[in-house]
């Protein structure tokens, strides 16, 4: 489970999304990253 600390409780993986409790590791991590690089596309503007 993805863990939100704000929430305290599992995350969301979009602002009134689903959850991402069910979430596998690796699909964890793929989602993370795909953040990661979304939130470095923003900095470049």
């Amino acid at each position: 489970m993805v863990y939100d600390s704000e929430l305290k409780g599992p995350a969301q993986i979009r602002k009134d999304g689903p959850f991402a409790e069910k979430l596998t590791k690796e699909q964890a991590e793929i989602l993370a990253e795909g953040l990661a690089n979304q939130a470095a596309q923003i900095r470049k503007i």
